[in-house]
């Protein structure tokens, strides 16, 4: 079997790139690894494509922030011990990065990239949105604390200049604007609404996408190991696979933090390691009266999402290697968050089928994903979006397409190469 690009991963990175490579014109083969796209670390993420939250993880004093966590009861951050020595190198690049000017110029390259993804997106949104659950709502961020307010104010101020859309809210516009809040107006110091925030289906789009690209004649493999790239001399030619070798002129790697797997010798320049975020889904279908745009809490780190007769509870950000093993305490402290946003809905949601989820996400050291070639001929990596992974995936994978087909590039690739400067 030969192509033009095979892609390696069902993920929203993996089936938006090939999407946009079919668009123009290459021929393409996606292979993903479980029984179909969709399912990895976009299963029941946060459904929320947020270019509002473009805030690195390694915020200065973020060092403070680790070391609470071993001692603090649920931390919003945790490193188990186990996952400390995987973390030794990419750790001293984390807080490196957390430098007050690398972390303000980190921001803004994300945005920058979240921004553009958006006008990507937008295409898909026109087209689809109906069919995964797409609705531009907003975001509302609340915060129980006037500093953080604050600080929250005067970084989105900084931002505004490069196209960052917001408004101030007091506690009682914020229970005016979403009436499931007026509960806890007393606790509130004020919030900060986004309007341009989205709400969306990863798992629908990814199904979507699968569906459109096998009608347009290129080929989709699920279920389908690859287990090691092939090479002519220097050159990545493709990949042997559970199906049999797949040769392209070009191999993209879109498996998250596993692509080492398959590139172990990329692993010392591309710094990316599994941070496994939480999600608790209500099935609240029955249910008349609910909250009607996301909210997220920056005090305790969760955002409540509805979603289409669901409302989905996800936060909490764990460095525990690739175990993806679900934490029943994790799943209870995101049931009290829950309930302690909207207390008048403590019944209702006690009286919910409720679903669990756990995936890893792929955060790189200096908070800015991987878009381009790598040092082997051939070989392209999209990976590293870590907390954004539904943000960035269309502005990602048009930049790489873009790069592939070596066609000008909106935005400057070279902050998100590989070989970018740590």
């Amino acid at each position: 079997m030969k192509a033009d690009a095979l892609i390696i991963g069902g993920g929203l990175s993996g089936v938006t790139t090939a999407h946009r490579l079919a668009k123009r014109g290459c021929s393409v083969v996606l292979v993903e690894a479980n029984e179909d796209v969709g399912l990895g670390a976009n299963y029941a993420n946060g459904a929320m494509l947020v270019p509002s939250q473009t805030a690195p993880w390694n915020t200065p004093g973020v060092l403070s922030t680790l070391i609470t966590s071993f001692v603090v009861r649920d931390p919003a951050v945790r490193v188990r011990l186990k996952a400390v020595p995987s973390l030794l190198r990419w750790g001293l690049r984390f807080l490196k990065n957390s430098k007050p000017h690398l972390h303000e110029l980190h921001l803004r390259r994300i945005l920058d990239l979240a921004l553009y993804s958006m006008d990507v997106f937008e295409e898909y949104y026109k087209g689809y949105s109906d069919q995964f659950d797409a609705q531009r709502c907003g975001t509302i961020k609340i915060f129980r604390d006037r500093s953080s307010l604050d600080s929250q104010i005067d970084s989105n101020r900084h931002l505004s200049e490069v196209g960052l859309d917001w408004e101030v809210l007091t506690p009682q516009e914020i229970a005016e604007t979403e009436t499931h809040l007026q509960g806890l107006v007393s606790q509130l110091a004020g919030g900060v609404r986004f309007p341009a925030d989205v709400v969306a289906d990863s798992r629908k789009y990814c199904h979507i996408l699968r569906d459109d690209l096998i009608a347009s004649g290129q080929t989709v493999h699920v279920g389908c190991q690859a287990n090691e790239l092939l090479m002519s001399g220097d050159k990545v030619i493709g990949a042997r696979t559970a199906i049999g070798d797949v040769r392209a002129k070009n191999t993209i790697l879109a498996l998250g933090a596993r692509f080492g797997k398959l590139a172990p010798r990329m692993s010392p320049s591309i710094l990316v390691r599994p941070v496994k975020g939480y999600s608790l889904t209500f099935d609240t279908t029955a249910v008349n009266d609910l909250p009607s745009q996301p909210v997220i809490d920056e005090g305790q780190h969760v955002g409540i999402v509805p979603l289409n007769g669901k409302l989905r509870v996800v936060g909490i950000a764990e460095f525990s290697g690739f175990d993806s093993s679900i934490s029943p305490k994790i799943v209870r402290q995101l049931d009290r968050v829950a309930k302690s946003v909207y207390p008048r809905l403590e019944q209702t949601l006690d009286g919910c089928k409720r679903e669990p989820w756990a995936g890893l996400r792929a955060m790189s050291a200096d908070g800015l994903p991987y878009i381009g070639k790598t040092s082997s001929k051939g070989l392209w990596v999209n990976t590293g979006h870590g907390h954004l992974g539904w943000t960035l995936a269309a502005g990602s994978a048009e930049l790489l397409a873009d790069l592939i087909m070596d066609k000008p590039t909106t935005l400057d690739a070279s902050s998100y190469a590989v070989t970018r400067s740590p």
